[in-house]
């Protein structure tokens, strides 16, 4: 992925899948450290800190990643490893973490600035997301949580995207050259997703050389030991630095830790990780039609065990619901054994930052139905379109 002013980024945890190469020798990506003058700060973001740029607008970048609102913050006291499903919120502006898309469907609206090759390699990337996994994409109607796919008005091969769903701020903005090699990875990030040499376990199969990446771009390459892994480290993941990102001498950045070589180039493909992974993270189960069909159900799902590990897109019942584990947190989908009567969100009004609230009041928020309890905490009350 080329990108031009960039800076320090991290990684997280998940299914991570794999990304640019910077020398004239490899991926013709541009990786060039941010020559921003904004300050950078220090955040925690799912218990790891790191240091981002702040763009002034209650957002944050580090390289390709964009963060919003409430995904960062000054302590790690509300990052929770083993959360517990039922869990309320005590804001929903301030909900931390990576949100899953609901119903396994990215909800975009394709910005007016793009140019008919930008719109033909996001319509290709999608097509290679929704051939090979569970997940969907489907242009906004009315729905009140969307990313924009806007252009990012640089002639380079280049792209950032926020994680997961952020409401109705969420983006990707992509360069007037951007390659489907890019996007397919832009559109990873949006899933969720983070970059796949920062993972916990990855000095088992790769050596970073540190003195060979650009000044400013270390913490490209820092180690999340909190992240959650989802399946095998996986070198061909669309979410995976190339073996020459952000290398300042023309000598590889990455190599592998078997032969201490560098590995091949990235292609325009999901690899065999990456499918299996997003299968995972996103389930036939919750998908309508995307693999297996729309079977949403308590039937043969386990009871909640406290203290059990649970990765992404796991199920459990808990005290009579059905829920599914999120990056950060567990998502309400239904009551086990109700009857259904309809989508339950329906004349429901979405979530209005500001607004004040009184304990009994019903919002919709990133495609889920809260509830005001009476301590002033919302509480999750189940995925719209059930």
């Amino acid at each position: 992925m080329k990108i031009k002013n960039l800076i320090n980024l991290t990684k997280l945890a998940a299914l991570s899948l794999g990304l640019f190469i910077v020398s004239c020798t490899a991926e013709n990506f541009e990786t060039i450290p941010d020559s921003s003058s904004n300050d950078l700060v220090e955040k925690y973001f799912m218990g790891d800190l790191i240091k981002v740029e702040d763009l002034g607008d209650g957002s944050y970048r580090l390289d390709d990643m964009l963060f919003a609102p409430g995904q960062l913050s000054d302590n790690n006291e509300s990052h929770v490893e083993k959360p517990v499903p039922g869990e309320s919120i005590a804001k929903l502006g301030l909900a931390g973490g990576i949100r899953k898309w609901p119903n396994n469907t990215v909800i975009y609206v394709l910005d007016n600035s793009l140019t008919s090759n930008q719109i033909r390699v996001t319509d290709e990337s999608m097509a290679e997301w929704t051939s090979k996994t569970n997940v969907k994409f489907k242009e906004r109607t009315n729905e009140n949580y969307y990313v924009t796919i806007k252009n990012d008005g640089r002639n380079c091969n280049c792209g950032r995207a926020n994680l997961g769903v952020n409401g109705n701020r969420g983006s990707i903005t992509i360069g007037t050259r951007t390659s489907p090699v890019v996007m397919i990875h832009e559109i990873g990030h949006t899933l969720g997703y983070v970059h796949e040499q920062t993972r916990s376990d990855r000095d088992q199969f790769v050596i970073i050389n540190f003195d060979n990446i650009q000044a400013g771009a270390e913490s490209q390459f820092r180690r999340n030991d909190r992240a959650q892994l989802i399946g095998a480290f996986d070198i061909k993941s669309t979410m995976m630095y190339g073996s020459y990102t952000f290398s300042k001498n023309g000598q590889p950045t990455i190599v592998e830790k078997s032969t201490g070589q560098p590995y091949p180039r990235r292609r325009a493909e999901l690899s065999a990780g990456d499918i299996a992974g997003t299968n995972q993270v996103y389930p036939g189960n919750g998908g309508g039609d995307g693999g297996g069909g729309n079977t949403d159900s308590c039937e043969g799902v386990d009871e909640w065990v406290a203290g059990q590990q649970y990765n992404v897109g796991d199920r459990v019942t808990y005290r009579g619901f059905l829920y599914e584990r999120d990056f950060t947190r567990w998502n309400r989908i239904l009551e086990c054994d109700a009857t259904p009567s309809g989508d339950i969100c329906e004349g429901v009004a979405a979530y209005s930052r500001g607004t004040n609230y009184s304990p009994g009041a019903k919002v919709t928020y990133r495609g889920f139905l809260y509830e005001l309890q009476s301590n002033f905490r919302w509480s999750n009350q189940g995925q719209c379109g059930n």
